[in-house]
């Protein structure tokens, strides 16, 4: 096995180390800093990365791998998110949900194509749990899938939204219970994860659990909360009394969200009035069906790539790139208790995102293995 080692790279941890290198071996990272030499006579992958970015790859902690809606009929339907297109757009690492189909798509088929992308590359986790009340599981019982599911990291509930069941504080606080108290008999960090819709109540049968479980606010993460201005002010009443808001990248006028607050203006704004950076997290919603901003009324399959895009918005607004990074990284890594991921540093992950000075992708490494070069996909799914 190869050493990889990247040279000259501006590095960040996220933190800035300015130029410095990174080497690696066995997908791990050994050593960050100048100076840096593989062991004599060892096979090495060297790359002089002059003028480039080196970041964390992302983690996408809201993406559906294994396709998604059908709340518009089969025909809108998705199929699999290609490894190839995860990666391509930085994604290193993600955490897939069960969609609006929570009855043909399940929790064991969720699970099995989790197992099958990490087989084909990236490493990749679920939430059990969907849109129906009582939740689906694989074991019938949520604690036990959190506990006995090494990928499981919480529970995914829909909240606040028409087509999704009612669920009452009592509902939501028995389910926080089960994904905290599993998770803390397994040994991780596991969550609530909350859809959070439309409709007029937004996150307060959320923020009416918080208060009733006695749990950490922070276990409670609210997602998609940049849909509308109403749901992103109590979003950041919610962030701002320690619960965990999670932005979502696809939400964007641009991509026909019109009445949606732009992801890296609601990042700036949260930063802005206090709320602190690690309870917020970015992910792209992608893997599902959404209407073209065209207004043909066709639809397309969403990717990851809106989380780059938002980064590199966030830097124009003069953000540092290892601080927007964060929020694609070390902030979902640490809310989820994946401390080898979200971080360039000895022991973690060798989850690799090299940037051109522009802040485009030129390669990407998953757990060491180069999927990304010059921009393009080497490595794909079995049957892409």
């Amino acid at each position: 096995m190869a050493w990889l080692h990247i040279q000259n790279a501006r590095v960040f941890t996220p933190e800035d180390l300015g130029v410095a290198d990174a080497l690696c071996w066995g997908g791990r990272i050994v050593a960050v800093g100048t100076d840096l030499r593989p062991p004599p006579g060892a096979e090495v992958e060297a790359l002089n990365a002059k003028d480039r970015l080196l970041l964390p790859g992302l983690i996408d902690p809201h993406i559906h791998i294994m396709g998604a809606s059908g709340g518009n009929g089969p025909a809108c339907r998705t199929p699999d998110l290609p490894i190839s297109r995860i990666a391509s757009a930085g994604v290193t690492a993600v955490v897939s949900p069960l969609g609006t189909d929570s009855l043909s798509r399940t929790v064991p088929g969720l699970l099995a194509r989790a197992a099958a992308a990490t087989a084909e590359g990236i490493s990749a986790y679920a939430y059990t749990g969907g849109w129906r009340n009582p939740v689906p599981t694989l074991t019938g019982d949520p604690q036990a899938d959190v506990l006995f599911i090494d990928r499981v990291l919480g529970v995914k509930v829909a909240l606040a939204e028409p087509t999704a069941p009612p669920f009452s504080a009592h509902d939501l606080t028995l389910l926080a219970h089960a994904a905290v108290i599993g998770g803390r008999l397994a040994g991780k960090r596991a969550v609530l994860h909350a859809h959070i819709g439309d409709r007029a109540e937004g996150l307060q049968p959320l923020d009416d659990a918080v208060r009733a479980s006695g749990l950490p606010p922070d276990r409670f993460v609210a997602t998609h909360v940049n849909r509308n201005p109403r749901l992103w002010r109590q979003a950041l009443d919610f962030a701002k009394a320690g619960g965990s808001i999670d932005l979502t990248t696809q939400m964007r006028p641009d991509r026909g969200f019109t009445g949606a607050v732009p992801p890296a203006a609601a990042v700036l704004e949260a930063f802005n009035s206090g709320v602190p950076p690690g309870r917020i997290t970015l992910s792209s919603d992608s893997g599902s069906a959404h209407l073209r901003p065209d207004g043909s009324g066709a639809y397309y399959l969403a990717g990851p790539d809106t989380i780059l895009q938002t980064l590199r918005e966030l830097v124009r607004e003069g953000v540092s790139w290892g601080q927007a990074a964060s929020f694609a990284s070390r902030h979902a890594a640490d809310l989820l208790g994946l401390s080898h991921k979200g971080r360039i540093a000895e022991g973690a992950d060798a989850d690799l995102l090299l940037l051109t000075g522009d802040g485009d992708v030129d390669r990407v490494w998953c757990r060491g293995r180069l999927m990304v070069a010059d921009g393009n996909p080497v490595v794909k799914g079995h049957f892409e």
